[in-house]
């Protein structure tokens, strides 16, 4: 081959390569370069480059100067350096890298002549490959709070690995096929409705394909499980949507969180926003939620409303002080609360007044009995204060008779009770 001929298959090359190529001399000065170099360099011709060393060329110096040092490191070696993997500048300003190979040239003598350079866009293979490693890293390091981790080719549909480990004496169902995955799934989901199950009974590759190609690359959802111990604890899913770095097959990283600590705390937190912080037992809020909801599901029983109010409890507060008022009020919420059923509903309505509704009574003598025994209670309670004259007075409302909605009962009751403060305290009055 003649010298000519070698220098049309560059000049061809670097005019219609997608790579980015460029050829230095040994004194680092530019004699060509591709038009994806070009543009790279932010210049807009070869014309641009030629005769120009790394300074001249890029306007970011940082930049440049790093390309100098690179090359004085390669000649001082001695040794081509072949697919480096580095940042390249990006207009948009996000993250771009290149594979990079730069090749020693030499004349026949084997004296350095020139430096060939060749850089190839790899950002969409190497964040893929990034993202790869660290959900590899994530499934052979099982954090403590998780169950199993599985990595799913979806392509071929099959098990490429997985991890488990046992938390609380349980884990997962151990898995051989992705179809044995989905059935153990959907049996020891407890809830039927969630969206775990719903996820799980439409687990196959055309879905995941659809969820994949509208851009979803990450979801998550949590539910009550059966564990290989057959407790039933709160589990987190967690699908991680990925490209096999090696295969190029759509990927799933499916793993399994124990969550129960955390929705513990959440029941904890919920319970504790429904209850009265003084008496522990139900707030005003939480009280008339709870009495809509037996209304509407038991619309067709019998109930009683019991409005009570503690007599004279302001002399309390003026003659013990307030602490002994909190006292009295938490001793009697108590009492009060022990004996009725978990069925029915204790609370505090504000100050000294306080509501129990009782489902399911439709006999007069037990409504009766049941004031009688409120009575009896604000009583028990009194007798530890006994430098005040204390009692209760109550105002009782029945569903249906004395209204059809928690509204209307309440404002039965309040009426009762007045009625029973002004015929002298101390009583029950029933709503007419």
């Amino acid at each position: 081959m003649t010298h000519e001929f070698m220098k049309q298959a560059l000049r061809a090359i670097l005019e219609n390569s997608d790579d980015m190529i460029f050829l230095k001399d040994e004194n680092l000065v530019y004699q060509g370069a591709s038009k994806p170099f070009i543009k790279l360099t932010g210049n807009s011709s070869e014309s641009d480059i030629v005769g120009h060393t790394d300074t001249e060329v890029f306007e970011d110096k940082n930049l440049a100067n790093r390309y100098i040092l690179d090359d004085h490191r390669l000649l001082a070696r001695g040794e081509d350096l072949v697919n480096y993997i580095e940042p390249i500048p990006s207009d948009d300003k996000k993250a771009r890298y290149g594979s990079t190979s730069k090749y020693i040239l030499r004349n026949e003598d084997g004296k350095v002549c020139g430096i060939l350079g060749i850089t190839r866009d790899v950002t969409r293979d190497y964040l893929v490959r990034q993202q790869y490693q660290r959900e590899f890293k994530y499934l052979f390091e099982l954090p403590e709070n998780t169950y199993a981790v599985c990595y799913i080719d979806v392509d071929s549909w099959r098990v490429i690995c997985q991890r488990r480990q046992k938390i609380e004496k349980g884990t997962l169902q151990e898995c051989c096929t992705v179809d044995e995955i989905c059935s153990c799934a959907l049996e020891s989901i407890a809830d039927k409705d969630s969206e775990a199950y719903h996820f799980y009974k439409c687990f196959r590759a055309d879905v995941l394909n659809d969820i994949y190609e509208q851009g979803k690359k990450y979801i998550n959802f949590k539910y009550e499980r059966k564990l290989s111990d057959g407790s039933v604890r709160w589990v987190r899913n967690e699908i991680n949507f990925l490209t096999d770095a090696d295969s190029g097959h759509l990927c799933v990283m499916l793993s399994a969180k124990d969550i129960s600590a955390v929705k513990d705390e959440e029941k904890r937190l919920e319970k504790a926003a429904k209850l009265d912080a003084m008496t522990s037992v139900f707030n005003r809020e939480a009280t008339m939620e709870h009495i809509r909801r037996i209304l509407s599901e038991y619309n067709d029983k019998q109930h009683a409303l019991f409005m009570i109010d503690i007599d004279n409890f302001k002399g309390l507060n003026d003659t013990l002080g307030h602490q002994a008022g909190d006292e009295f009020l938490i001793g009697f919420a108590q009492k009060l609360k022990k004996h009725f059923r978990e069925t029915d509903v204790v609370g505090r309505i504000g100050g000294d007044e306080f509501f129990v509704f009782v489902r399911n009574i439709s006999e007069t003598v037990q409504v009766e009995n049941k004031a009688g025994d409120i009575l009896d209670i604000v009583r028990s309670v009194a007798s530890n204060y006994l430098q005040v004259e204390l009692s209760g007075s109550i105002g009782v409302s029945r569903y249906p008779e004395n209204g059809n909605t928690v509204e209307e009962l309440y404002a039965c009751s309040d009426t009762a009770l007045y009625q029973a403060k002004k015929s002298g305290k101390n009583q029950y009055v029933f709503a007419k």
